[in-house]
Parts: structure tokens; sequence; C-alpha cells
């Protein structure tokens, strides 16, 4: 769609509020070809630069500190009418969210001296109160000097953001983005706030250029379309240059005047070169963004890295760092929403990871399917739930080739909640894929009452499926890998990013398994190890080890667990499910003489002694028709004694 914009004054000078503020502290200059254009009456978007070297401003050059809060904004949080705005239900929870993601920046979890960027997503400040809140934290003594904060507020009246624009050391571009232009329209915007190195705090405001679907559609008010973008030039600690600049959401995929915003940038950027190259460093695109990893979106990456376009706009050692708001109110999985990510150029040295902690090397798989950004470097961080992300971003000019200087683009990531108690997937520290992988598996794993809710036992096995989930959930990493591995005939790889249906199968049948035996048998809680059996458990009055297989047929599953496991030094209780769930039988052949019962000595020799092997059909049928647990433990004991 094409921005709709009336043309009106040309902004030539960005520091636009009614405030007099000191020429030293507003170095800004804009763009020569949106100034041209602006008087030809094109739609423009002026790009404004913002000198930092003024304001003594540096970062280092081969790293720098990361926070990226990702709150859960759902619809019915914000108002049902423009201006869209955080409702009074949900003020508070996101004014909690502000302090903590805040709090986390300052305690540097990722172990840099500061966090140089912090990051709030679109939407993510709620209205004056939450602008208040930012700015009192990077004004206080204890927010260090030399540091960024970016963030989206919810919609903004005229007055609110005629009172933002009146605030201490604000920065807008008046003629085009001033309270008088508003008119009764609202205001999406982002803002930077910069605290220099002497400790003084301005903020830039950077209303929305494009409208997303649901700001067009509306029935009541319009939103007002921003007309400028900042760039913040500055110099890293070696003296070489970096920029970087904050578009809102659909401003990254919009086109203005046959142009994307970031082409605006680049192409200014290409025009200030002057035959020489100059590089963007960061482009920060702070969304709401239902499903960030939509083609659309996917597709403006690989055009904002073609080297081809704008040339001496320098991407190459460039980093799109998108942040996106949660797809659920806690940790888990969501086919919505999150995604936030840290994307390089094709040309830069980052090595793909096979299966980090805590984020992942893209593709379908992280990508909603799709495999658009193979050529990128692609880093995107798994939980899609509310958390707060801290981490280390590395720049791509300070990584040498070869394997001396093999790296990815992200180090030292963690996870924090939003709120509340610590989580498996969000522990204030680093999470292995396995952990991410078996906690959300658990969360939409069916029960033995949701497949067979007429059976008279399933609400004792629905009690028992609590307690056997947390302690799967009590896993550690190395743990579940062992459990999904040893669960899964057939298993094609121990990465967790590439398990799939068969590995939660395998998963779902180890809790159905232990579900019905300790209905029957172990009423108390089993000891499930993940290592070197699934759990164990009391079978009249002896400690027996278990393990599950799910494969293509009961002897497959039998030679799985004989290369596995080969020596076992007590009594196992093998169950396996075969690809049809079919009973075993002694009569198919019994591939596992000599067969001891529970208590016998094994002889650690020979991989199958010791072992008593059963069909989860075998489970199943009795557990769906019996009455009550003691009938359903004589059934069992017949099967085991057979």
């Amino acid at each position: 769609m094409r921005l709709a914009l009336l043309c009106t004054s040309l902004g030539v000078n960005a520091a636009s509020n009614a405030k007099a503020v000191d020429p030293s502290l507003r170095d800004v200059s804009v763009s020569v070809t949106s100034a041209l254009a602006g008087r030809m009456g094109r739609i423009v978007i002026d790009i404004e630069t913002v000198d930092l070297e003024a304001r003594n401003l540096r970062l280092p050059s081969d790293r720098v500190g990361m926070v990226i809060a990702q709150p859960f904004v759902p619809n019915e949080s914000l108002t049902a009418a423009e201006p869209y705005r955080c409702a009074i239900a949900a003020r508070q929870d996101r004014l909690a969210v502000l302090s903590q993601t805040l709090a986390i920046s300052r305690a540097n979890h990722h172990g840099m001296q500061k966090t140089h960027f912090t990051i709030f997503p679109e939407y993510s400040i709620p209205g004056p109160d939450g602008i208040a809140l930012v700015e009192t934290a990077v004004r206080a003594n204890d927010w260090p000097n030399g540091t960024i904060v970016i963030g989206g507020t919810d919609g903004l009246t005229q007055a609110q953001y005629g009172d933002l624009l009146q605030g201490p050391s604000t920065h807008c571009n008046g003629p085009r983005n001033g309270a008088d232009q508003v008119g009764d329209r609202w205001v999406n915007c982002a803002i930077t706030w910069i605290k220099q190195a002497n400790g003084a705090v301005d903020r830039w405001v950077q209303p929305k250029i494009h409208p997303a679907w649901p700001e067009m559609n509306i029935a009541h008010q319009h939103m007002f379309s921003g007309r400028s973008v900042y760039v913040f030039k500055g110099r890293f600690d070696n003296d070489a240059p970096f920029r970087f600049a904050t578009l809102v959401c659909f401003d990254w995929v919009a086109t203005v005047d046959a142009q994307m915003p970031f082409e605006w940038i680049l192409s200014d950027l290409h025009n200030k070169a002057d035959g020489a190259q100059l590089p963007l460093s960061w482009l920060f695109v702070i969304q709401r963004n239902q499903k960030p990893s939509h083609a659309t979106f996917l597709t403006s990456v690989n055009r904002f890295f073609n080297q081809v376009d704008f040339p001496n706009a320098l991407r190459d050692r460039a980093c799109v760092v998108f942040a996106n708001t949660a797809g659920k109110a806690t940790p888990g999985r969501s086919n919505e929403f999150g995604g936030c990510s840290v994307v390089s150029s094709p040309q830069s040295l980052f090595q793909i990871p096979s299966c980090a902690p805590t984020f992942s090397g893209g593709g379908p798989r992280f990508r909603d399917g799709s495999n658009l950004l193979a050529n990128c470097k692609d880093f995107v961080f798994r939980e899609r739930g509310a958390c707060i992300h801290s981490f280390v971003q590395i720049n791509p000019a300070s990584v040498a080739a070869g394997a001396g200087g093999r790296t990815f683009a992200v180090a030292q990531a963690q996870v924090f909640p939003t709120s509340g108690p610590t989580h498996p997937r969000a522990p204030n520290g680093a999470v292995p894929a396995a952990i991410k992988w078996i906690n959300d598996e658990l969360d939409s794993l069916p029960d033995l009452q949701d497949r067979y809710p007429a059976a008279p036992l399933a609400p004792t096995a629905a009690t028992m499926r609590i307690e056997n989930v947390q302690c799967l959930r009590d896993l550690a990493s190395q743990a579940v890998a062992v459990t999904v591995e040893l669960a899964t005939q057939g298993l094609q790889s121990n990465l967790a990013d590439d398990w799939n249906s068969p590995e939660s199968e395998a998963l779902g049948h180890v809790a159905n398994t232990l579900d019905i035996l300790r209905v029957a048998l172990a009423p108390t809680v089993p000891n499930i190890s993940g290592d070197p059996v699934h759990a164990s458990i009391e079978i009249g009055n002896h400690d027996v080890d278990l393990i599950a297989v799910r494969g293509n047929s009961h002897d497959e599953c039998v030679t799985h667990v004989n290369k596995l496991r080969p020596l076992r030094r007590r009594p196992t209780l093998l169950v396996s499910r075969d690809h049809d769930n079919t009973k075993w039988a002694k009569k198919l052949g019994n591939f596992l003489q000599p067969l001891t019962q529970p208590g016998d000595e094994p002889r650690i020799t020979d991989p199958s002694s010791g072992m008593i092997h059963i069909g989860y059909q075998n489970l199943l049928e009795p557990f769906i028709s019996a009455q009550n647990a003691a009938a359903l433990a004589i059934s069992i004991h017949a099967e085991l004694a057979n």
C-alpha cells in the first residue's frame, strides 16, 4: 500500500519542540534528497542524522549488551476503539514489565559492563505513565551513562503527544511531526532515550510512518502518519563509525513514494557517502506483529542486505534486530507473535549454531515454515511467550576469518520472566533447546483422560499425570536428551531443534506408560531420572527400572534398547509400542530369553537378562476396562507373569 501523505512545510530544522534547546546538543541534519523532494511536492521521509560524537557517546567495538522486553500485549489488553491504549485493568501489569526489564538491564546479567541497548516493542509502553517510568529510570544515578533505550508507546492522544513533545530535552521534526500537525488523529510512536557520557538525557520522538491494517481499518479516528526517521551516528571505541535507526513494525515493509522506509535511510546514507562507503550498524524494528515470519517481512530482510542497491550504504556489518511482543502470557509455544531475532548479512562471518542454548539458527522450524532467510545469518530466540531476553550482540566487524574466529552473533543469551517466579523456560539464565522442547511438549501433551474419558480410572490417571509431568519438567537438559533418545526407536538426531512428531509421540508414550503403572502398581512418585532409564518404580516390593520405547516394531524396540543400554544391573521392565500399537505375545517369538522375574539376579553379560517385556497395548486394554486400581493391578501382574 502507498502511504497517502500531504506534503506540507519542509522540515529542515529537526529540533522542533516549543522549548529552546542548546544547539550543541542538537546536531541534526535533514536529508538533502528529502528536502528537494519536499519542494517538488513528492511524498517523502525526512532522514535526520543525530551526531552522538558531540555527546561523547562511544560504544564497544567488539560487542554490546542488549536487553529486549517481550511482553504479552493481547487485543483485550488494549482499548476497543482508537486510539489503541493500554486498558486500565492491564496498566499495572504493563508497568511492572517495564520495571522488571529496566532492572534486568541495570543488572548486566549478560556479563558486559553495561546494557548498551534496552528495547521495548511497539505498544509496550503504556502512555504517559509508562513514558514517565522509563524516563525516571534512565535519569536515575544508577542508570549507566553512554546507553540507549528504545521503546514503542501505545496510542497517544493529540494532547498526550503534545505534552510528550513539551518534555525536557525532547526532539521531533516539528514542521512535519509536531503536535500541531496531528489534528484530530492519534499517534503511535517510538522514543529513543540516550544518556550521554556526562549523564544528561535526551529523547527523540519518531511517530510511526505507516499504519498496519488494524490501525488503518478503523471506525472512529485515524492514526497520524509520521514523516521522518532518525539515524544516530557515532564512533566505536576503536574510532570506527557506527549508525543505527529504528522503524516501527509495518514501517519495515511499507512503501513510501516507491521506496521502503529503510531504503530512504540507505539512499540518504548512500548520498552522504559521496563516493566512499558509510556503514549502518543496527536497524531496530520494534513490533507488535502477529506473524513476524510473514513472507513480506522476511523478503524485506533480503532486500535490505542487497548491497547492489545503494552500494555506498554498507550493510555487510549490519544487524537487523526484530523486537516483538509475546504470543502468550507465560513462556511456552505460540504460533503467533514472538520471534525476537538478530539477523546479519549473508556476508558476515558468523557461524550458524547447531542447537545452542536459548537461540536457534533460524530456518523453517523457527520461521513458521519459511526458508527465505536461508542465505542470511539468522539468530532467533526460541521463547515466544512473555519473557525478557538478555544477551551480548557481537559486532560482525570484530569477527576474524578462520577457525580461530568462529562465533555466533549472539552470546550469553538468557531468558527472564516478566513477572512472578522463575520457570524452566525463563529461569533467569540460559535455556537449553531440550528444556524448551520438552516443556513446550508437556504443555499440550494429551493425557489418558483426554483420549479415554469414559474409562473409570481416567481421572486417577490424570492426577498421576500432574506429578509425572512435573518430574519430567525438572529433568536436566542432558537427561531430557537421553529420555527422548531412549524412547524413540529410529531417532534421526540427538539435537532438540531437529525433534518432531516421532519424538513427541515417544514422549507421550513414556508419560502414558508412567500414568498407567502408577495407577496400578506404584502410587508413589517414581524416580524419573532420564538416565540411564526413564524411571524407577516399585513392583512387588522390588525396585524395577522402566524403559518405554515407541518404534516400528516390538523387536526393533528391543534392539534399540539393547544398543543404548546393553548392561542392566537390576530388573528392567520394557514397555514397547509398535507402529500399529499391537500387543506383544510370546507366540510371536520370545527374543528376550532367558527371561527373569523382578528380584532375580541378572546376568550382566547377557543384555536381555533381567528384562521383562510387555507391549503398551497389553497395559492399555486393562486400563480402559478396569473398574478400579486393584483390578488393573491384577490384570497387569497377569500380563507380566505370562
